[in-house]
């Protein structure tokens, strides 16, 4: 369960004053004037999104804020606790609540409120699963709170009134006056401080689509292009570096990079999720229910579940006894059985999984490499070669342990044995090199990415022109393709672009098309922060003014009626003076 700690505020439509949001309600009342003030589902939802959206990759004390509308929002991931002495609230607590309740603590015996997503609500936010620590309200259906017993000095003889917090018609035990309660003290016994209140909710449960999910929970919100594989079961495994900025609590910005690591299954369903691996430079291949990752500044292939993603130990590999390092990423490969190929001095050497070296090609015959003429290019290889083109730009094993070779504007396939199959010219309009552009399926069938075409090259090597960019918007400048056994393949861009297509070229899946919060820029966080502070500080300002006004009129008030009694004393007195000294004149008489 993940949870998030919100402070939400708005200012009252009626007397414009700060109005702090406690809890989740179609109408909250304002604590100065008590009038209510309506909040829409559609306004919620657009509120919560980016505390739901960014809550599980916030850092223990990042906070951040966002609004919508007038409403402004806070939010900071920290475990629901104990509104009383901060002791941390069981998830299982929480969890067992299938209504509402309050939770009692067991240090300090104060009480929280704990409930599920209102009905009406939860069609606008699916994902919340309870509300932890809101201000007990009648308005959202909250048990009555106790009434706040307070005193206010009666207006006639200045006696003290006491009022229960209900009735607002109240009678002076003294002088017997009629009073009607005024407004600060039928609210005076109410919060009026933004407080925090959680948000709690699991992370792979954000919309009903399973695409909208990965979309939602951050996945593609890679900046640069990012490292994917597909395994025999269709299993996307996919690695992408990715940054953020933020204001801390005190107030300084600070970047987070994470270098995430996750699956899909072919219904684009999340499998799991790792953050703040080491980062991947290239995924090699998947062998058994491993990927072969290899990693920055890691000479050995890194090895890991395809499960969790987690590392794994197997006694069957080992660190290869060849330097791997320096050798160009694009020019390594994984076969299905484990081993390494890879291209050296212009000579292609293999390696097993348990390190030692292998001969490249399976059951062929051995041959003197030194006697070997460096090919001018991949049409003039024959079968099982050892010795390739240095103008070579990609190798890749398909499913079927079919091995594929790429220059500029060729592609070779070679079959498990070494014997070539074909060797096709693409045309002259390369792609970026440093993008992976290979991909290959069961069937023998290898996409390769062009500057203006995505090509599907046949097992016999008969060519067909998937996608073209000036009818079909792709491929585009920098892309990455990874092939499904069954044919269907992804292609990949820079900025969180992802796209799936069935194997003739309909679109299954676009990230473009998923609705997600934009991922703010350094100038954007920048001036987002200094407009929340800004508008922070002018209510604030405001409400300093207009409570000083409301103070200024109320003393201006009492000192018309102090000035009205002594007015009115004075004149009884001078009457009085005045009919006594009448009388004593008539007796004197």
């Amino acid at each position: 369960m993940i949870s998030v700690a919100v402070k939400i505020e708005t200012a009252c439509g009626t007397c414009r004053m700060p109005m702090p949001v406690n809890t989740l309600a179609g109408r909250v009342s304002c604590p100065t004037c008590g009038r209510p003030t309506s909040i829409a589902n559609d306004l919620w939802q657009a509120l919560l999104r980016e505390p739901l959206y960014n809550g599980q990759r916030l850092l223990p004390k990042e906070v951040r804020r966002s609004s919508a509308g007038k409403l402004s929002v806070a939010y900071i991931r920290r475990a629901p606790s104990c509104q009383g002495c901060e002791t941390e609230i069981p998830a299982a607590s929480i969890g067992e609540v299938l209504d509402q309740a309050m939770l009692r603590c067991d240090r300090c015996a104060v009480q929280t409120w704990v409930r599920a997503v209102p009905t009406d609500m939860a069609g606008a936010l699916p994902n919340i699963t309870h509300l932890v620590g809101e201000a007990p309200t009648r308005l959202a259906g909250a048990p009555a709170p106790q009434a706040e017993p307070a005193t206010f000095p009666c207006p006639q003889c200045g006696s003290p009134i006491a009022f229960d917090g209900v009735s607002r018609a109240c009678m002076c035990r003294f002088c017997g006056a009629s009073v009607h309660v005024p407004d600060e003290f039928v609210y005076r016994g109410q919060r009026k401080v933004v407080a925090h209140w959680y948000l709690c909710f699991h992370p792979s449960v954000t919309v009903c689509a399973p695409a909208a999910q990965a979309v939602a929970a951050g996945l593609f919100d890679w900046e640069e292009l990012p490292e994917a594989a597909v395994d025999a079961e269709g299993n996307l495994y996919c690695a992408a570096t990715q940054s953020r900025w933020f204001f801390d609590e005190n107030g300084r910005l600070q970047q987070k990079i994470d270098h995430m690591l996750w699956s899909l299954d072919p219904s684009l369903s999340i499998r799991w999720l790792q953050r703040d691996r080491p980062e991947p430079v290239r995924f090699l291949g998947c062998v058994k229910d491993m990927l072969v990752v290899l990693g920055a500044g890691s000479s050995p292939p890194l090895r890991l579940s395809s499960t969790t993603g987690n590392p794994v130990e197997d006694a069957d590999f080992a660190a290869p006894s060849i330097e791997l390092a320096e050798i160009e990423h694009r020019l390594l490969a994984c076969s299905p059985d484990g081993s390494l190929l890879f291209q050296k001095d212009g000579k292609l050497r293999r390696v097993a999984p348990g390190g030692a070296e292998l001969p490249v090609w399976p059951n062929s015959a051995p041959r003197n490499e030194a006697d070997d003429e460096p090919p001018y290019s991949l049409n003039s290889i024959a079968d099982c070669p050892v010795t390739v083109p240095s103008s070579l730009t990609g190798m890749h094993f398909g499913p079927d342990s079919s091995l594929y070779l790429q220059e500029a504007n060729m592609v070779a396939r070679f079959d498990a044995t070494g014997r070539k199959v074909y060797c096709v010219e693409l045309g002259s309009n390369s792609a970026d090199r440093r993008s992976l552009l290979l991909g290959a399926d069961l069937d023998g069938r290898v996409y390769v990415i062009r500057s203006d075409r995505l090509v599907q090259v046949g097992a016999a090597g008969g060519q067909n022109v998937v996608l073209l960019a000036e009818r079909d918007a792709l491929p585009r400048a920098r892309m990455t393709i990874a092939a499904c056994p069954d044919g269907s393949f992804w292609l990949f861009g820079e900025k969180g672009l992802a796209w799936k297509f069935a194997p003739g070229g309909r679109l299954l899946f676009a990230s473009e098309k998923e609705p997600r919060p934009k991922n703010p820029t350094v100038d954007e966080v920048v001036q987002q922060h200094v407009e929340s502070t800004m508008e922070m500080l002018k209510v604030r300002g405001q409400a300093e003014v207009e409570n000083m006004q409301r103070v200024e009129r109320e003393v201006t008030r009492r000192e018309n009626v102090r000035e009205s009694r002594i007015f009115a004393v004075s004149w009884t007195l001078g009457l009085v003076f005045i009919v006594a000294l009448v009388i004593a004149i008539k007796f004197r008489c």
